[in-house]
């Protein structure tokens, strides 16, 4: 159910069928593929990233308890989903899309399930921007802890990275003490619950550009499924 004023949206979400903390909390989780796109594929989309000038304009959401759960003002000017992609060249979502298709089966394979993804998005991030922890399908933090946010379907989490000539912008989870720089070129995945909460550090100088997408459990193919009957253990920030 959506609310809406003159200056954000109120929504309530409901939960994904994978439960958080399925997936426990271990670091093997999260899963870099290095040298995933070829070298046509990461020159492409670094020039088309560094060309795009039309970004997308969104509204800010909060949860019925009145937290942001997405803060439009934090992302201005910084994303290009695919609406606003096809505007600046309609050859970048398509190219993603493909990756998307690559990625698809081995994301599959590892984590024993059936997925579908997310739609196509750049973002760049300039100096002085930063990402606190967060996870990617849920609050994690205070009464809020565990709530939907508002994208309760972001199971797990994906990033290319398109470019690193820039200082900063390490990507870290707290939790599995686990801190790096990404690779250009490379693919990253893991899972979008709160034990696996993760952060930007602060871009010193240079532009940094991504492209985040998020995939949508559809079945658990393994043995073991997820029961509606059983509270997974999840790790919060205070480590309880």
């Amino acid at each position: 159910m959506n609310t809406t004023n003159n200056n954000y949206t109120v929504v309530k979400r409901t939960p994904s069928i994978t439960p958080s903390g399925f997936f426990g909390s271990g670091k093997e989780m999260i899963v870099e593929l290095e040298n995933f796109m070829t070298s046509e594929e990461v020159d492409f989309l670094e020039n088309a990233a560094k060309s795009i000038s039309v970004w997308d304009v969104t509204e800010t959401h909060i949860n019925e308890n009145g937290t942001v759960v997405y803060d439009s003002g934090y992302w201005k000017d910084r994303v290009a989903t695919s609406p606003t992609l096809d505007k600046n060249d309609p050859n970048i979502a398509p190219m993603i899309a493909k990756l998307f298709e690559r990625l698809k089966p081995i994301i599959e394979d590892f984590y024993k399930v059936k997925v579908s993804p997310t739609g196509t998005t750049i973002v760049r991030w300039l100096p002085g921007h930063l990402q606190q922890p967060h996870a990617d399908k849920e609050l994690h933090e205070g009464k809020d802890a565990g709530l939907p946010n508002d994208f309760p379907y972001y199971d797990l989490s994906s990033l290319f990275y398109l470019n690193d000539d820039y200082e900063g912008g390490e990507l870290y989870f707290p939790l599995q003490n686990v801190k790096f720089k990404p690779k250009r070129g490379a693919a990253y995945f893991f899972p979008g619950d709160m034990n696996y909460i993760h952060g930007v550090t602060e871009i010193v100088s240079g532009i940094r550009y991504t492209c985040p997408f998020f995939w949508e459990i559809l079945e658990h193919t393994g043995d073991i499924k997820p029961d509606p009957n059983k509270k997974y253990h999840r790790v919060l920030m205070d480590g309880k």
